[in-house]
């Protein structure tokens, strides 16, 4: 889905009090986003797919906004529009888009240093703590076994059966089931996608944005990317978590298998099965042996190594 960048600017200057705007679109994957430059300030107006977002998601994302900048964790801040109300609705294209205008973090995205991890690791660390008083009536998806693995299952079945990977993959979801199932496991609110390109550093000051994915599910499934990118990186980021929160070795160990967990979603994602995927699929069906085979050799030699 394309915008007119017109529409967008007519919109900000009438639903906000920030003067006249220019404006850039942001490549992002999931939702849309526009850069914004105004002379009262620096901006990102967050455009939500309603594919996967509707307006009560949103809500429940701003009041954990609202709470983490409560208790002093760096993440970006909503703008309130003219009315007074953080959600405002857009008419794109002849569709009513819910929007947010967050203020734009200080910094820039940072380059993959061990150190970086180790901020990133902080920063986790301190969400979750705070986030352990977040309370809401709105409802919100949880990011448990059903929906990390069962859904995803159901979404890609014909896929799997397709390219003769099904039971391969049902077998391999049973294993890490069992690993998982560990009640010493820590469970609650993480980000979901705390990643390089949603967090900023300005200095020695690590800036966070982009709650969207945030739910329940288990905290060890929070640096998953992190390890699977490099056991090194994974070292730093535990040394930040563990400045701030304990991190158990039940749930250091957990963290390898949700490497899998976590990349089965990814692919799914990537097939376009996703609630929130958009555009042309980045993967075909006929990639899943080579993905698969991928997933199996983790568990052979780093899973079963770690035990």
């Amino acid at each position: 889905m394309k915008f007119k960048l017109i529409d967008i600017t007519k919109q900000l200057e009438m639903k906000y009090d920030i003067g006249t705007v220019e404006c850039k679109v942001l490549n992002t994957s999931a939702n849309y986003a526009v850069e914004v430059m105004s002379p009262n300030g620096h901006y990102a107006l967050k455009i939500y797919n309603p594919n996967s977002r509707t307006a009560t998601d949103v809500q429940w994302e701003i009041d954990l906004t609202q709470h983490l900048i409560n208790k002093e964790v760096q993440v970006a801040a909503p703008v309130a529009g003219s009315d007074g109300s953080y959600l405002q609705s857009f008419v794109l294209n002849e569709i009513d888009l819910t929007v947010v205008l967050f203020d734009w973090v200080p910094g820039d995205k940072p380059k993959p240093e061990l150190s970086t991890y180790r901020l990133i690791g902080e920063a986790a660390a301190k969400m979750h703590t705070a986030s352990d008083s977040f309370s809401t009536i709105l409802e919100r998806e949880e990011y448990d076994m059903n929906e990390l693995l069962d859904d995803q299952l159901k979404r890609m079945k014909l896929s799997l059966e397709q390219s003769g990977q099904w039971q391969r993959v049902y077998d391999l979801t049973k294993r890490m089931k069992k690993i998982v199932s560990n009640p010493k496991l820590d469970y609650g609110i993480i980000h979901n996608d705390l990643t390089l390109d949603n967090v900023h550093i300005d200095g020695d000051e690590l800036y966070i944005f982009d709650l969207d994915s945030s739910a329940k599910s288990w905290r060890a499934a929070e640096a998953w990317g992190v390890l699977k990118a490099h056991e090194d990186r994974f070292e730093s980021w535990l040394e930040g978590y563990r400045s701030v929160r304990e991190f158990s070795k039940e749930n250091e160990n957990a963290v390898f298998a949700f490497v899998i967990i976590e990349d089965i979603r990814n692919i799914v994602w990537k097939l376009g099965f996703a609630k929130s995927s958009r555009g042309e699929p980045l993967i075909k069906t006929s990639e899943l042996p080579k993905v698969v085979d991928e997933w199996l050799a983790w568990e052979r030699d780093v899973i079963s190594s770690n035990k």
